[in-house]
């Protein structure tokens, strides 16, 4: 039985970045929009419909809590703490196109770094969560919803390098960048809290602002999902200007902890169906089976086989 899938809002791509930002590589997360597996037999997953709706968020950068600055052989991030005399860590003053920003807002984007900076998506959510209310009067009040680099140093108003920037109050791009956005490794992360919170992300290879390479989209409840929602959902293959293409992986992971995964071919974000999609007892909907559990299937009516539903959706340029 198809489940009413929750369609909540979206945001961009998580690949860790280069340099200051490097940390373990977690490739994850389905942004898909939804449906998660159906079950054959028994309730699947949550809920046991046709699944979990497809968050996707955008990832946020860390620096050392303690405002201490780069080490001797390049490594760490520098911080824009207060020093044991009071004065400023990092003169903002000095940069006469980026905004000034409080000693609240300071220690929020530092807190922000640090998460980044361990390599870790729940911490980088938790903090984006905690300091919503301050990070939204930075984005939208202190920058008017303009758009800075921050180096582990000071905010830049060139884009190009390694970075994180904010893109919204609880959404954040970390990695590398070019002078039209996200450009080589990047991430982005957006955290949500309706029910329980999560994090939405995208992370991979980014050309010109979109993903355009090697990709891994997707969400994760990470203090455990509503009733009827998926954990985890995550897909991973190729991204041609933020679009899948080709043989890619969908995997859903249920409350119950069961994970299915699901081989598929797709055309400019379009389901491509072969032979292994079955016609289900129900009128105009289709299954595929699991590869890893066969009492697992992934629906889709005929309607959503013909829509570009495999796509990037934390996008850097909401034109896009």
């Amino acid at each position: 039985m198809i489940q009413k899938r929750q369609i909540i809002a979206a945001a961009a791509g998580v690949l860790l970045g280069y340099g200051i930002w490097a940390a373990a590589q977690n490739f994850g997360g389905t942004a898909d929009g939804g449906a998660g597996n159906a079950g054959y037999g028994r309730m699947a997953d949550a809920g046991g419909g046709a699944g979990a709706a497809g968050n996707t968020a955008a990832g946020s950068g860390g620096l050392g809590a303690d405002g201490t600055g780069v080490g001797a052989d390049g490594s760490g991030l520098a911080g824009t703490g207060r020093s044991a005399d009071g004065s400023s860590g990092t003169d903002f003053s000095a940069l006469s196109e980026v905004p000034e920003l409080n000693e609240q807002e300071l220690a929020a984007v530092r807190r922000l770094a640090a998460a980044v900076k361990s390599g870790s998506k729940e911490r980088i959510a938790a903090e984006l969560l905690a300091d919503g209310d301050t990070l939204s009067w930075l984005y939208y009040e202190t920058f008017g919803e303009e758009r800075y680099r921050y180096d582990g140093t000071e905010f830049r108003a060139d884009l190009a390098g390694e970075g994180l920037v904010l893109t919204g109050a609880a959404s954040v791009f970390y990695g590398s960048f070019g002078e039209n956005g996200p450009e080589g490794r990047c991430t982005a992360l957006q955290a949500v809290e309706l029910e329980k919170p999560r994090y939405d992300y995208s992370e991979g290879t980014w050309k010109d602002g979109r993903m355009d390479g090697a990709g891994v989209s997707g969400y994760r409840y990470y203090q455990g999902p509503p009733q009827g929602e998926a954990e985890e959902v995550r897909k991973e293959g190729r991204f041609v200007r933020g679009k899948m293409e080709g043989t890619i992986t969908y995997r859903n992971t249920g409350s119950d902890g069961v994970t299915a995964t699901y081989t598929m071919e797709v055309k400019e974000g379009v389901t491509q169906p072969d032979d292994r999609w079955i016609p289900g007892p129900e009128e105009g909907i289709y299954h595929l089976e699991a590869d890893d559990n066969p009492a697992y299937a992934y629906a889709l009516t005929e309607e959503e086989m013909k829509q570009p539903r495999w796509v990037n959706l934390l996008v850097w340029d909401v034109e896009e």
